[in-house]
């Protein structure tokens, strides 16, 4: 059986009720949209500059720390050396002693109020 061809257009779908807007007001919203991404954006950029100046800082605040450490260090051996102690000694009129006695105690005793 052949088929019989119409002219007659199949019924279109009824359109679903939504929220819909016109073309200028599409463009709008979506420079509006572009802005606001952008100064986000533009925000985190800034806030990882700023803080990679103040990463920069305090890595140069840690070497200038432990450089001066490192000259502490230094001048604790020098005055800790046997040269300086004794320079130390003499300067302060103290002599060497010929014998040393120690006090021993039997017991340990503690005192008590």
């Amino acid at each position: 059986m052949p088929r019989k061809f119409t002219s007659r257009r199949p019924a279109r779908a009824p359109r679903k009720a939504g929220f819909r807007l016109a073309g200028k007001a599409t463009a709008a919203v979506f420079t509006l949209l572009v802005a606001v991404f952008g100064a986000g954006y533009l925000m985190q950029i800034n806030s990882a500059s700023a803080k990679g100046l103040q990463i920069r800082k305090l890595e140069s605040e840690i070497s200038e720390l432990k450089e001066t450490g490192e000259r502490i260090e230094l001048k604790v051996a020098k005055e800790q050396s046997v040269q300086a102690v004794e320079t130390k000694v003499k300067s302060m009129g103290m002599v060497p002693t010929p014998k040393i006695d120690y006090v021993m105690a039997t017991v340990p005793q503690v005192a008590r109020n």
